[in-house]
């Protein structure tokens, strides 16, 4: 068996990340995995596990219906096309990494089965309709965007939706080193920590973890905050800019850090004594699996995915709508009771390695690939 991997963003976000574990974990099951990517993150990182990779140009298409048809065009420039890519590999399986991704496979009107993998609630309907119509397969990260993708698409293609949800590759936090983390990032080793790692996206909520972050330092004057994330594709510098000034009218212009150069969360999230999440509608929330992993409490927003993920009390803390005051009021009990931080960590720990392992995602992606290719030789009429 043979799959092709398209994505057309190689800047390293969660679906990034997530597409270079699926492919490692696949092609370690013996399924030949090929990928097509722009040049830049994505791109080396696959070549140095070993996957044949070929160029594509980037697109990201904006939210604005069809726009995702009109701008996909533009794919014909690059060098090495999706069509050209198609000839020369001969996949039995296309897998589209987006939205974006998957337009311009079916574009290239290819006869090949196309599986259009979910991993947002934010795409224009019109255009996911479209989609999700000309979809062989569709895989929802959670079961938030399996609910949604059941709202918005056509009853009769609902037998094709999967649900996989992401996971983590947990070898990557085996050795996190607390002390050498915070002495790389510059924090001192006694302080509290409390951290969020997200792209500087305004649906993320950075504003509700500053003003938690001004409430916990009422409580604990040493504590130290950390904003790990990037204006990904310079469209928020507004937003950035809101938030700094936010961040000096509260107070915390010394001891708030932004680190917009970080491309790997086991850079940063050992340093961290927590970790809060407060975005509302996450459609999953890779980096709460990636701070479970590394032992880090989690406190997040009772919405989407992290509700999925958490089991309250358990293996982490949901707080009913994000709310900036009660995250703040669990983080500062939290921190003076490192007895209880330390169960709930433990909690997270085994809820991930049990439920959210990459290697979980690539059995579950290995038997849909199985199962397609057998309902399209055997079944041709289902799909």
């Amino acid at each position: 068996m043979k799959v092709l991997w398209l994505d057309l963003v190689s800047e390293p976000g969660g679906a990034q990340m997530s597409m270079l574990e699926a492919c490692v974990g696949l092609a370690a099951r013996g399924i030949e995995i090929v990928a097509a990517a722009p040049q830049g993150f994505l791109n080396d990182r696959l070549k140095q596990a070993g996957i044949t990779v070929y160029p594509v140009s980037t697109l990201r298409a904006r939210r604005r219906g069809f726009g995702f048809f009109v701008t996909a065009s533009k794919i014909l420039q690059s060098p090495s096309t999706v069509a050209q890519i198609l000839r020369i590999v001969k996949p039995d399986i296309v897998h589209a990494n987006s939205l974006t991704a998957f337009v311009v496979a079916k574009g290239t009107h290819t006869r090949i089965p196309v599986v259009w993998h979910v991993r947002d609630l934010r795409l224009p309907e019109l255009a996911a309709r479209e989609a999700g119509k000309k979809a062989e397969r569709i895989i929802a990260v959670s079961s938030a965007v399996d609910e949604w993708l059941a709202e918005i698409l056509s009853p009769r293609v609902l037998g094709h939706i999967r649900v996989v949800r992401n996971g983590v590759d947990l070898k990557r936090f085996d050795r996190c080193d607390r002390a050498a983390c915070r002495a790389r990032l510059g924090l001192p080793g006694g302080a509290p920590v409390v951290g969020m790692v997200a792209h500087l996206i305004p649906w993320k909520r950075h504003d509700a973890f500053i003003a938690a972050a001004a409430l916990i330092r009422e409580s604990l004057p040493d504590a130290r905050f950390l904003i790990v994330g990037r204006d990904l594709f310079g469209e928020h510098a507004l937003w950035l800019s809101e938030l700094e000034r936010q961040a000096a009218e509260a107070g915390l212009s010394e001891s708030l850090q932004w680190v917009q150069d970080c491309y790997t969360s086991e850079d940063v999230l050992p340093a961290f004594d927590l970790l809060l999440h407060p975005a509302l509608g996450e459609p999953f929330g890779r980096v709460i699996c990636e701070a479970m992993a590394a032992g880090v409490p989690v406190i997040a927003a009772e919405s989407g995915g992290p509700a999925m993920i958490i089991e309250n009390g358990i293996s982490g803390m949901l707080v009913r709508d994000g709310d900036h005051w009660e995250m703040a009021k669990v983080a500062v009990a939290l921190l003076r009771d490192p007895a209880a931080a330390a169960r709930l960590a433990a909690g997270g720990k085994e809820r991930v390695a049990k439920k959210f392992s990459s290697e979980r995602v690539c059995d579950q992606l290995a038997a849909v690939y199985q199962n397609l290719l057998f309902a399209v030789a055997y079944h041709p009429d289902d799909d």
